[in-house]
C-alpha cells in the first residue's frame, strides 16, 4: 500500500502544525485525524484538498482558526461566510481515480519551512495580477491573518494568497 502525506492542522493553537503519513484509501485514519466524520473540500489555489470532521460544528468542536484562514485564504467563496471546527488536514487533490494523493511538497515547504512571508491580493479591478506591500512576517499563520483583515476591510480584494518573502 501506498503512503500518503499530509499537513495536520490541529484546532488547539498551542499543537505545532505537523506533517503526518497514513496509507492511502485508510479512512479510519483520515477519520481519526479529524475524530468523525470526513468532509472534503478542494483548495485549487493550492492544489490540495482540506479535510475536516464534517459534523464539527453540531459536536461543538473549537473553531480551527488557521484550518479556516487556509479555506478563506484558498477560495474567496467561503471568505468570512462558514468556519472550520475540529482537526483538520490537507493532502493533495483526488488523482484520476478519485484517491488521495500526498499534499504537494510545494505546499508543505511553504507552511512550515519557508522563513519569511508576505501576502499577495488581487483585486476586483485587477483580476490578473498580484499586488503586495513591503509587510514581511516570521510565519505563514501571521501572514495569512493579516491578509485576511486586510481582505475584510477593502472590498475590491477578490483573492488571496501567502508566498515566500
Amino acid at each position: 500500500m501506498k503512503k500518503i502525506r499530509c499537513i495536520v492542522i490541529p484546532a488547539d493553537l498551542e499543537v505545532e502544525v505537523d506533517t503526518l503519513e497514513f496509507f492511502e484509501g485508510d479512512l479510519s485514519a483520515m477519520q481519526g485525524l479529524v475524530g468523525g466524520l470526513v468532509q472534503a473540500v478542494d483548495l485549487e489555489q493550492q492544489k490540495a484538498t482540506l479535510w475536516f470532521n464534517e459534523s464539527g460544528k453540531i459536536e461543538h468542536l473549537p473553531k480551527n482558526q488557521r484550518a479556516t484562514m487556509e479555506l478563506w485564504s484558498s477560495d474567496s467563496r467561503w471568505r468570512f461566510q462558514d468556519f472550520v471546527a475540529g482537526n483538520a488536514f490537507i493532502t493533495g487533490l483526488a488523482d484520476e481515480d478519485g484517491a488521495s494523493t500526498s499534499v504537494p511538497q510545494e505546499l508543505v515547504d511553504l507552511m512550515l519551512s519557508t522563513a519569511k512571508y508576505r501576502a499577495e491580493v488581487t483585486t476586483l479591478n485587477d483580476e490578473d495580477s498580484w499586488s503586495g506591500n513591503n509587510l514581511v512576517f516570521d510565519n505563514y499563520w501571521d501572514a495569512s491573518h493579516s491578509v485576511l483583515e486586510l481582505a475584510s476591510r477593502w472590498q475590491l480584494v477578490k483573492e488571496v494568497r501567502i508566498v515566500a518573502a
